[in-house]
């Protein structure tokens, strides 16, 4: 019984750590300063910095905190 509940929190907790993703605050400096663009992850956060994001014409770079 006691093996079945060790080997359950480590599958459950296998779970958990596997299944994180990087989470990040992301940014782009306009013209008239610093614009906040919420929280990237994963997939989409390694794209928004690796393509940035184009407002009326004009692509801007991407920083996001923490990554």
């Amino acid at each position: 019984m006691k093996k079945r509940l060790v080997f359950s929190a480590l599958l459950i907790a296998g779970f958990t750590f596997t299944s994180c993703k990087k989470c990040s605050e992301c940014h782009y400096d306009g013209p008239n300063g610093e614009v906040e663009m919420g929280e990237y992850c994963g997939d989409d956060l390694e794209d928004i910095e690796a393509s940035g994001t184009e407002i009326n014409g004009v692509n801007y770079e991407v920083h996001c905190h923490g990554h």
